[in-house]
């Protein structure tokens, strides 16, 4: 059984389209008990076993990706330790490689947790919403997980930090002006390295709807013009 949840827990080494070779890791798969992730040893062991595998047989990886499983990484209880481990073993065995983390909805309201981000070459976040309102009818989250993203992010000090955004219109729509300017606000505030926008190749549902190439356009000037924040769209 813990063999199967191992396997589940590590992806690749495949092909990604941001980051190269990579061996992606989801610490919060879930077990046969309900709303339970592996433990710390069981998901770094995971990793371990892997890259010793790889190491071995000559392969050559480009990055280690954490990302979600059946939740946000960063709903894990021992997110920070899995991070610092697999930090300390990706040097080990592929010190070029870089260690990267995908968070669509952080959960920040630990400091341990906002420390683990530290360990990241590169911690992509989402924040796609200016407003509480918009931010819960995207996510489904509670109003807190807002507040904590917002009034957190900008004290990580972590000049690596990648924000990530995707938009749509329609019954949900985080692309009207208001919207956007009140996210750019938050921009400000976080200070990211860079700012990454998106909007889905088809509708996802009648709610949400792809934006046009010249709304991302007018979006990615904007942020430039009110932050000088690097922004790649992504189309």
């Amino acid at each position: 059984m813990i063999a199967q949840l191992q396997a589940e827990v590590i992806q690749g080494p495949l092909e990604h389209e941001r980051f190269g070779k990579a061996l992606v890791v989801r610490p919060t798969v879930e077990t046969v008990r309900a709303h339970r992730f592996p433990s710390q040893a069981v998901v770094v062991t995971a990793v371990a076993r892997r890259l010793i595998e790889l190491s071995r047989e000559g392969e050559k990886i480009q990055s280690v990706v954490v990302v979600a499983g059946s939740q946000d990484p960063t709903c894990h209880p021992e997110f920070h330790e899995i991070s610092e481990n697999i930090r300390e073993l990706q040097n080990k065995h592929f010190p070029r490689a870089k260690l990267y983390l995908v968070s669509d909805v952080p959960h920040l309201e630990l400091a341990q947790t906002r420390h683990a981000l530290s360990f990241y070459d590169q911690p992509n976040v989402r924040l796609e919403a200016g407003t509480q309102k918009v931010f819960c009818a995207l996510t489904g989250e509670k109003p807190q997980v807002f507040k904590d993203v917002v009034g957190l992010l900008p004290r990580l000090g972590n000049e690596r930090l990648i924000v990530q955004a995707s938009f749509v219109r329609g019954k949900i729509d985080n692309s009207k002006e208001t919207e956007v300017r009140a996210w750019i606000r938050h921009l400000t505030s976080i200070k990211p390295a860079g700012v990454r926008i998106t909007t889905p190749a088809k509708p996802k549902d009648k709610q949400r709807r792809p934006i046009t190439k010249t709304r991302m356009s007018e979006i990615a000037e904007l942020v430039t013009s009110k932050t000088g924040i690097p922004v790649e769209v992504v189309s």
